[in-house]
C-alpha cells in the first residue's frame, strides 16, 4: 500500500474510534431523577482500538477489544430522603381545564395548585372511573376568580383514572397513575 492509502485508512480508524468512544462512553453528565420506584441501570460501553502510524504504534486505550464491547452495569442506589411529591398546576378558564391529562407516580403525594380564572365556581375532583363509582379525592369548590391548593395521595395501583369539575362535568380529563 502506498503512503496516502495508509494515511486515509489511519484517519478512518481514528475517526471511527473517536466516534464510537464519544457516542458510547457515559462517564459523566447530568443526572436525571426518575420519579418511580424502579431505577434504570447505567450502561457504559468501552472499546479499544490499535492504530499504526508510520510503523509506530499509537494506542487509544480504554478496555475491551475492537468489535467486542465491554459492558459495565451499575445500579444506582436511591436515597431514603427522596420524596415522592408531585406538584400539578391546573387552571379553569372559559369553562375548560388547561390540562387534559395528569400523570403521577403510584402512591405519591399529589399537590394540585388550582386557579379559577372564570367568574363561575369550579373544583377539581378525582374518581376511579367516569361513572364516579369511587372518589379518590374531591377538592373544595371555589367561587369566582380565586386560587386554592389540594393535597392528596395518589392510588397505589397504576392505571388510568378520571378527574373533572363536579359543577361542570364537561370539564374533565385523565388522571394517569404510573
Amino acid at each position: 500500500m502506498n503512503t496516502q492509502t495508509v494515511r486515509i485508512l489511519l484517519l478512518c480508524l481514528v475517526s471511527a474510534a473517536a466516534l464510537v468512544t464519544g457516542c458510547t462512553n457515559q462517564t459523566s453528565g447530568p443526572v436525571t431523577t426518575v420519579p418511580t420506584t424502579m431505577v434504570p441501570a447505567t450502561m457504559i460501553t468501552q472499546i479499544s482500538v490499535m492504530v499504526m502510524t508510520s510503523g509506530t504504534p499509537d494506542t487509544i486505550r480504554t478496555t475491551g477489544t475492537f468489535g467486542t464491547p465491554t459492558v459495565i452495569t451499575e445500579t444506582p442506589s436511591v436515597s431514603q430522603t427522596d420524596d415522592r411529591d408531585e406538584k400539578v398546576r391546573i387552571k379553569a378558564r372559559n369553562f375548560a381545564f388547561d390540562v387534559s391529562r395528569i400523570t403521577v407516580p403510584a402512591g405519591s403525594q399529589v399537590t394540585i395548585e388550582f386557579e379559577n380564572e372564570d367568574n363561575a365556581p369550579h373544583n377539581v375532583a378525582f374518581y376511579t372511573t367516569p361513572s364516579l363509582a369511587t372518589t379518590i379525592y374531591k377538592g373544595a369548590i371555589i367561587d369566582g376568580r380565586a386560587r386554592t391548593t389540594y393535597v392528596f395521595t395518589a392510588p397505589s395501583a397504576p392505571g388510568t383514572y378520571f378527574f373533572r369539575c363536579d359543577l361542570h362535568p364537561s370539564m374533565n380529563g385523565e388522571f394517569v397513575v404510573i
